[in-house]
């Protein structure tokens, strides 16, 4: 071999040998790269929280003591919040529910960050917590209170409403309490709200207007000219009284007549509730399309919505194969006391304010229809509701993104309620069938958690 060609091997081997130590050095630093990378994502997974949201119970485990502690930072972390971490025995809080907000794994540990009642508690061991439903939750928040009768929860308008029941529709009959339809309820009050829909589509369609007075319809009322049909709508009419109940069932003009004939107009224009001002409406509906308010009420509501397990009482008896719920007592913590129903000529002379008979499902339909265009535009809701900051349009408006309303048959047990935030978000619909409940809660009280339960968990 000549000088020049062992040259040129010599150059081969050596361009070989420095190619494969490159290559060996890329691959060694590829390695270390993924190895790097690795660790670095292990590290991040190990400090990152997971925010699946969950709802839980706070328990106590055989094996301690007393209950976890609850941290204001998550224990074994660097503490980047510039406050010092404080601790609170979670035992006061045993058993009450929770819904977690995120966990977060240490090396020790997962902790849960918890909420309860829309406040952050901070961090728990997650072996103090138990997952259960939403419809545990709000099952055991109805037999806690002893709550009788059929509640309607609706935590996310996504999802299919919940709905929970306790005790019996008709203890002597051992029929329990149901939303299906084959048990009905009285609707009291909650009927405002359809009568007060009604109105305000006649005004959507300029029928009338929120000024129109009462003397247009009923002018042997006192001060029916200086009464409007805003003010009925709110309850600032200055009219008040209360309508006896007839010995039978009644006409709606004969409700009318008897509604006149029940109130005093005092001519004081500050919020004073009294039913007469919606059956005042109720007429003045039936005066204005020339049908009875039973017509307006199936063909603009009831049957819009398919509303089938609704029933309206007038001189008729509806026709229905359910079963018309009992009202009872709570006397001295023991239950289904003195059993009386709403009878029928008590819900005939209540047109627009209390002759109906329903379920929480169907009135949910109701709830619905309100916003969804279905009753009312946006702009009719808008107005409906913006009549005054108490009260208006058969629900009150005194509280931020929700309305309400309750009612009641005084005497006989029935309470009924229901909260709805803007939009149907969060929704309750109660319809009960004995008071008082348990340790005297009144039944707003117990509205009021309930729809706790459904913003918040």
């Amino acid at each position: 071999m000549n000088t020049k060609n062992k040259f040129k091997s010599t150059l081969l081997l050596a361009t070989g040998a420095l190619l494969i130590g490159v290559t060996a050095i890329q691959a060694t630093t590829a390695n270390a790269a993924t190895t790097t990378a690795t660790a670095s994502t292990k590290t991040t997974t190990a400090k990152t929280a997971t925010t699946k949201r969950y709802d839980a119970q706070i328990t106590t485990p055989k094996s301690l003591a007393s209950g976890y502690q609850i941290y204001s930072n998550v224990p074994g972390t660097k503490n980047t919040t510039g406050v010092a971490t404080t601790t609170t025995d979670s035992t006061k809080y045993n058993n009450q529910y929770v819904r977690v907000m995120q966990t977060q794994k240490t090396k020790t540990a997962t902790y849960a960050q918890i909420r309860y009642n829309g406040k952050i508690l901070g961090w728990m061991n997650v072996n103090g917590l138990k997952q259960v439903s939403f419809k545990s939750i709000a099952q055991a928040t109805m037999q806690k209170y002893d709550a009788i009768g059929t509640v309607l929860v609706s935590h996310n308008k996504s999802l299919t409403p919940t709905i929970v029941n306790n005790g019996y529709a008709n203890m002597l009959h051992s029929t329990k309490n149901t939303s299906d339809g084959s048990v009905v309820y009285p609707l009291a009050s909650l009927q405002n709200t359809m009568t007060g829909a009604m109105i305000q589509q006649l005004i959507n369609a300029k029928k009338i207007t929120a000024t129109t007075t009462l003397s247009k319809y009923y002018p042997k009322v006192a001060h029916s000219k200086t009464i409007t049909i805003q003010q009925l709508l709110t309850m600032t009419s200055g009219i008040k009284g209360t309508i006896k109940t007839p010995d039978d069932q009644v006409t709606e003009d004969q409700a009318y007549t008897n509604a006149v004939k029940a109130l005093t107009s005092t001519n004081k224009h500050t919020f004073t509730y009294s039913d007469i001002n919606y059956v005042l409406l109720a007429g003045i509906i039936s005066q204005v399309t020339g049908k009875s308010y039973t017509q307006n009420l199936q063909s603009r509501i009831l049957n819009k919505l398919g509303m089938k397990n609704t029933y309206i009482v007038n001189e008729n008896q509806p026709e229905f194969t359910a079963i018309k719920a009992v009202g009872y007592n709570n006397a001295n913590n023991n239950d289904y006391q003195n059993s009386q129903a709403v009878s029928y000529p008590t819900l005939s002379s209540l047109p627009g304010a209390g002759n109906v008979l329903t379920t929480p499902t169907d009135y949910y339909k109701f709830v619905l229809g309100l916003q969804n265009g279905k009753v009312l535009t946006t702009k009719g809701y808008q107005a409906l509701t913006g009549y005054s900051t108490k009260y208006s349009g058969g629900m009150y408006v005194n509280q931020k993104t929700v309305k309400y309303n309750n009612g009641s048959y005084t005497g006989t047990g029935f309470n009924t309620g229901y909260y709805a935030s803007d939009g149907n978000q969060k929704v309750v619909v109660a319809l009960l069938n004995q008071s008082p409940l348990k340790n005297k809660m009144t039944p707003a009280t117990f509205l009021n958690k309930m729809n706790t339960i459904a913003t918040y968990y």
